[in-house]
C-alpha cells in the first residue's frame, strides 16, 4: 500500500511486517499523513509481528497495538493538558496495556511525560522524552515477559553491532594447533624437497707468487787504478 511504502521506501527486514490495518482510512491522505508521522513507533513494533493503527483519543493522536490475547498497547502522548506539538512528536511518551473485557488488567509499561507539577516526583522514563527507542525497548521487554511478541527479538541481533570473531572451545582449539601444525610440517618437507642442493664451495690455498729472477750484482771494482 500508499502508506507502507511512504514510510519505509527500499526497508529490508528480517521479518516480515505485520500488515495495515483494514479499514478505508488507510488509503485517506491524512491517515497516510499521520501513520507517516509515527512510522517511527509503528515500524519497529510491526518487525515484531505487532499490528498497529492510529487512532484518535481524549486529545492528541494515539497508537494502538493490538495483541495475541485480544489485549491492547496504547501508546500516546500527554492526553490531559493536551500538546502543542505536532503528531508523532510529543514531550513524551505514555504506554499502557488495557484488555476490553478485564478492566482490572491495566498496567504501564512506559511513562516518559513530563510531571504534572511542580512538585510531583519525576519518573526515571521522564530523562527520555519523546525519543522512540527507550519506548520500544520497554514495551518489547514486557511483552517478551508476557510471551506476547509474535516475533520475539533475538538477544543477538543488532544490524549496527559488528559479529564477533567466535571462540574456540578448548578441544576444538587444541585439534586446531594439531592441523595446523601438520600443515607447517608437511609445507616444511616440500620446501626442503624442491630447494636443490648445491655443494659447498671447497677453499683452495692461494698460489705463491712467482719468484723473482736473482738481481745481478754489480761488477766488482779493481783495488787499483791508474
Amino acid at each position: 500500500m500508499a502508506a507502507d511504502g511512504a514510510t519505509t521506501p527500499g526497508a529490508r527486514h528480517a521479518a516480515p511486517l505485520a500488515p495495515l490495518p483494514d479499514h478505508r482510512n488507510v488509503d485517506t491522505p491524512w491517515w497516510q499523513e499521520l501513520w507517516r508521522r509515527h512510522a517511527h513507533i509503528t515500524t519497529p513494533l510491526r518487525e515484531r509481528g505487532l499490528e498497529c493503527d492510529i487512532e484518535f483519543g481524549l486529545s492528541a493522536y494515539v497508537v494502538r497495538v493490538s495483541l495475541p490475547d485480544d489485549s491492547y498497547v496504547l501508546i500516546s502522548p500527554p492526553q490531559e493538558p493536551s500538546s502543542d506539538r505536532p503528531p508523532g512528536d510529543p514531550e513524551g511518551w505514555i504506554a499502557t496495556r488495557e484488555h476490553p473485557d478485564d478492566q482490572a488488567l491495566f498496567e504501564v509499561l512506559y511513562d516518559s511525560a513530563p510531571s504534572a507539577g511542580p512538585g510531583a516526583a519525576q519518573r526515571p522514563e521522564a530523562r527520555h522524552g519523546g525519543r522512540a527507542q527507550p519506548l520500544i525497548e520497554a514495551i518489547n521487554h514486557r511483552l517478551a515477559q508476557l510471551g506476547l511478541l509474535p516475533h520475539p527479538v533475538s538477544p543477538t541481533a543488532n544490524p549496527h553491532t559488528v559479529p564477533a570473531t567466535p571462540t574456540l572451545h578448548a578441544p576444538d582449539a587444541a585439534a586446531e594447533i594439531r592441523n595446523l601444525g601438520e600443515v607447517l610440517h608437511v609445507a616444511e618437507d616440500r620446501m626442503r624437497a624442491l630447494t636443490p642442493l648445491v655443494p659447498a664451495p671447497q677453499l683452495t690455498s692461494a698460489p705463491a707468487p712467482p719468484s723473482l729472477p736473482p738481481r745481478a750484482l754489480p761488477p766488482a771494482q779493481s783495488r787499483h787504478t791508474r
